[in-house]
């Protein structure tokens, strides 16, 4: 069950748009769960002296910070009053923390949450690095809502694909999915057997009978990615089948504090087909 959902709002450069708020708001309010929204206004300090900046590079900086301050406010004052419409139970804060503290402290918070909602822009590289963060370090979901004109979204999540590999965090995504899963119409199973070497001997019939015993009828399929990567993939069976949430696995190692990605989790967060549940 999820019933506590939190909603990290991006304030500068480029403000979370007001539709990813309102979808995040129409979710919570199909799930009948709480939104906990957060807005940084951030701290853009100057390593420049006082007194050795010709170029008013802090008075610039100071502007950004005030930038930043006003546009956490419109957005956190926005989210309140679409929640408030939907009759969704809502928390609101405000911090202020320097940017590069910002992912640590969304982790943080999002640990004392059921799933995270992150909203992403086409080639968003903060985002991306908060998302990864989030996925990677918060031990619970993270919804990624795709922050464009280009994508058809639903608030009803009613046809789901799980993208399925036999793999621990495609496992863990699973489990985390079956709220979803449990009020969909239609779930599909799909493996794309020429992405990665896979277990002769494993099929999907073991998770179908572990999703029926969880009162979730499922279908499965196979496909070949050929000469495409799993992130076109993935891309195309969302379009052709209207897949409303795509769930699936993150894939992550931990190197000098990066990540390197798996192509499948890096496709996806460079540009979300739809709803994307990932978990690791």
């Amino acid at each position: 069950m999820i019933s506590d959902i939190f909603l990290p709002l991006t304030s500068f450069p480029v403000p979370t748009e007001r539709r990813a708020i309102e979808a995040a708001v129409r979710l919570a309010a199909t799930l009948k769960a709480s939104l906990s929204a957060i807005a940084f206004e951030m701290d853009i300090q100057s390593p420049i002296g006082l007194y050795a900046d010709p170029l008013r590079v802090s008075s610039i900086l100071a502007m950004d910070s005030s930038k930043s301050a006003a546009s956490a406010r419109d957005l956190l004052d926005a989210f309140e009053a679409m929640a408030a419409d939907a009759g969704v139970q809502y928390d609101r804060s405000l911090p202020r923390s320097k940017p590069v503290d910002i992912p640590g402290r969304l982790t943080d918070e999002a640990r004392y949450h059921d799933i995270s909602v992150l909203a992403l822009k086409d080639t968003d590289g903060p985002g991306q690095d908060i998302a990864e963060q989030l996925i990677f370090d918060s031990g619970h979901p993270v919804l990624l809502l795709p922050d464009s004109d280009k994508h058809r979204l639903s608030s009803i999540l009613d046809h789901v694909a799980i993208a399925w590999d036999f793999s621990r965090p495609a496992t863990r995504a699973v489990a985390d999915a079956l709220p979803f899963l449990q009020r969909a119409k239609q779930v599909r199973v799909v493996t794309v057997l020429d992405d990665k070497a896979i277990n002769k001997t494993a099929t999907a019939t073991g998770l179908a009978r572990y999703l029926a015993r969880h009162r979730v009828a499922a279908t499965l399929e196979e496909t070949r990615a050929g000469s495409r990567g799993i992130g076109d993939v993935l891309q195309t069976y969302v379009c052709e089948h209207n897949v409303d949430l795509l769930v699936m696995g993150g894939y992550g190692h931990s190197r000098m504090r990066e990540f390197i990605l798996g192509g499948a989790t890096k496709s996806v967060l460079m540009d979300p087909p739809t709803w994307t549940l990932i978990s690791h």
